[in-house]
């Protein structure tokens, strides 16, 4: 998966910047995406499987790799805004995350129970060149459990340091906008509740204020590969 990281959003470091996308390019997501394709454009009309499984494959694919989606174009467009001079993080967070996945549930359950709600999305998928047919049947929402894939694939993301955040770090940190290496790791807080260890936190943290403080490139490079492992 790094390797593919590196191919396809970069890989940050002391001296590199990333792409705060990550969290999209897991093999989970990028899986269900080909798969979605595979059914869409080979599956369905070959009479291979029966309608009612190719249309839940469908659903289930989008639900996997959408809300990733969402939060990978939210980030990209935080990262031009900050390339653009304004002080926010376009790494993924928390936050985020809960977002793009509850709204993503919602919006299935809108359009697979709501005629109208269908409708509507076809129209503004179609307004953008996408043409498409929302079956209403709220036998689909079997596949909200999917849900659980993004969060999980997400929350690991975050876990490890989610792509873009190291450079919103060192640029606090170096411009007094995070005065410590303790104000640091109270920054990466959400890390340990996706389940990153204190210690290697706190280890990021410290190895932060050094790269700023005496440009000890290695260490940072050192603290990046323990949390990540």
């Amino acid at each position: 998966m790094a390797t593919a990281l590196s191919v396809l959003a970069g890989q940050d470091g002391p001296d590199r910047r990333a792409l705060p996308v990550g969290e999209f390019f897991h093999p989970a997501p990028l899986a269900a995406l080909a798969l979605l394709a595979a059914n869409d454009w080979w599956l369905k009309g070959a009479g291979l499987l029966p309608a009612a499984v190719t249309g839940k494959l469908s659903d289930f694919a989008g639900v996997v790799f959408f809300p990733l989606l969402v939060t990978a174009l939210v980030g990209v467009g935080r990262l031009g805004a900050r390339r653009l001079g304004q002080n926010i993080d376009p790494s993924l967070s928390v936050a985020r995350l809960a977002v793009a996945v509850w709204a993503t549930g919602l919006l299935m359950v809108a359009i697979k129970t709501t005629p109208a709600a269908a409708a509507a999305v076809e129209a503004a998928l179609g307004a953008v060149g996408i043409a498409a047919h929302i079956v209403v049947d709220p036998t689909d929402l079997v596949c909200l459990p999917a849900l659980a894939v993004p969060w999980l694939v997400g929350c690991a993301h975050i876990a490890r340091l989610p792509l873009g955040r190291l450079e919103v770090l060192v640029d606090d940190y170096a411009n007094w906008r995070l005065a410590s290496a303790a104000a640091i790791e109270v920054e990466l807080s959400d890390l340990i509740s996706c389940g990153a260890t204190s210690d290697a936190v706190g280890d990021l943290a410290g190895a932060v204020a050094a790269y700023v403080d005496r440009k000890d490139i290695n260490g940072l490079e050192r603290a990046l590969a323990a949390l990540r492992d």
